[in-house]
């Protein structure tokens, strides 16, 4: 009997949504900006990865895995959400903007990201 896998598909598309995520961080950042109010961010290229950035990265990777299992109602369910995630890790909403953003111009954060998507989604 032949098993198949759903790991290594779930990896795939979260690393190739975390490279269009990268590409499309320019184009859309014209559009504005999201988050709580007064948070600003200022895109760097010269982002070192370290251990804060990981855990950033740990973050928003297991955030996308539970994209097809979750469901909000409305859109401010999203922010709660991430908020939520963030606050658990002991992050704050613009150390996440800053490495959003900074995924547009930082090889070493997005190589990071896609280490850690390597480990696959959490076990729910």
């Amino acid at each position: 009997m032949r098993t198949t896998s759903t790991r290594g598909a779930t990896t795939g598309r979260v690393v190739a949504l975390a490279t269009v995520a990268a590409l499309l961080v320019p184009v859309l950042g014209a559009c504005g900006t999201s988050g709580p109010p007064g948070a600003s961010s200022t895109v760097r290229a010269d982002v070192p990865a370290d251990a804060r950035t990981e855990q950033i990265a740990e973050v928003e990777f297991a955030r996308q895995c539970s994209v097809g299992t979750q469901s909000f109602p409305k859109e401010s369910d999203i922010d709660a959400d991430l908020a939520k995630r963030l606050t658990t890790a002991g992050l704050s909403h613009l150390e996440w903007k800053q490495w959003h953003d900074s995924l547009a111009v930082s090889p070493q954060l997005v190589t990071q990201l896609a280490e850690v998507g390597k480990r696959g989604c959490p076990k729910a």
